[in-house]
């Protein structure tokens, strides 16, 4: 029995179209509540959570266009799960400590924006250091 991709693919698709569709949304409603209301910080940020809801869905659009093209079956009758590292995928560690640090770097330097320099440069250390030692980590493979 093979495996099809094509679920997959299409609740890619489908997500793609949601996000499309709330990004439209959003930069309407950002066009007629600048003209409405004559506000700038309500029309920017409206605008940019509509950009950011364009960037998922152009990015999701992308990647459901390319695992459609992608998802020939090999009909080569090899039947093994090949290396990947011979695919060229990214290794990823198992379990490791340094995204969770990095996270909490962001999130001392995103409340150092907010409460001054003295939780800024912390915060940045914290997610260089721990950024260092994600990729350390990813290095050795273990």
């Amino acid at each position: 029995m093979e495996t099809d991709d094509v679920p997959e693919t299409a609740g890619m698709r489908m997500q793609a179209r949601i996000f499309l569709g709330i990004a439209s949304f959003l930069v309407l409603a950002s066009l007629v509540y600048g003209v409405t209301a004559g506000e700038s910080a309500g029309t920017t940020m409206l605008l940019l959570a509509g950009g950011m809801a364009l960037i998922v869905g152009g990015y999701l659009s992308v990647q459901a266009r390319s695992s459609t093209d992608a998802a020939e079956p090999d009909r080569s009758g090899g039947g093994g799960e090949a290396d990947p590292a011979a695919q060229g995928e990214a290794y990823l560690p198992h379990a490791s400590v340094w995204p969770f640090a990095m996270g909490m770097g962001m999130v001392v330097t995103a409340n150092g924006l907010a409460l001054g320099g003295w939780a800024l440069v912390p915060g940045i250390l914290l997610t260089a250091a721990s950024t260092w030692g994600y990729a350390r980590q990813s290095r050795r493979r273990d």
